[in-house]
């Protein structure tokens, strides 16, 4: 619970009183490894904070795995378009270690952001900031090399070697294996 205070503190303050009505209206998950939280072709009715632990969002096409986004733990994961548009996801969410969730279920919240002004401005900072995150990631796969996209990867996320395994880096990096490998060798 701690975590996910102190991520909503550091952007928003609110209230006692709405920052209690909201942390009620979450649920705490602990799922085991390989766990799909998110199913392709299904209306995502709930995102998640990852407290602990590692997730992905995913999905296949022409027999490929594609990552979309990995989390390490203090970050939202899931299939945030359906979330908010209310239309089938083509994508998975699946954990990839034991791992500590926030659900936020939008059949929930979404009552309690349209009446309460408060905590109606939180919802759509964090929407605006995911949003951000997401613009910012389709912005370096069409401006970065595919050396660079991994130099970044590393320096934000330097752990990641070690908790993730390297043909799902290079789906994320949207390079193959060899590829990967081949960057890899040049450090």
């Amino acid at each position: 619970m701690k975590n996910i205070i102190e991520k909503f503190r550091e952007k928003e303050s609110l209230s006692l009183e709405n920052e209690a009505l909201f942390l009620c209206s979450l649920k705490r998950i602990e799922c085991e490894a390989k766990t799909i939280l998110q199913e392709a072709g299904k209306i995502a009715d709930k995102i998640y904070f990852l407290e602990r632990g590692l997730a992905r969002t995913y999905n296949y096409k022409d027999g490929r795995d594609i990552t979309y986004w990995i989390s390490t733990g203090n970050d939202f994961i899931g299939a945030v378009a359906s979330y908010y548009m209310r239309e089938p996801s083509y994508k998975y969410v699946e954990t990839l270690e034991d791992s500590v969730l926030w659900e936020f279920n939008y059949h929930l919240l979404e009552p309690i952001f349209n009446k309460n002004k408060e905590l109606g401005n939180l919802a759509r900072f964090f929407t605006n900031f995911g949003m951000s995150l997401i613009i910012k990631r389709f912005d370096g796969l069409h401006v970065y090399t595919a050396k660079e996209r991994y130099d970044l990867l590393i320096k934000e996320n330097p752990e990641i070697l070690q908790r993730v395994p390297l043909g799902i880096i290079a789906s994320f990096l949207g390079v193959t294996q060899e590829t990967l490998s081949r960057i890899r060798a040049q450090k």
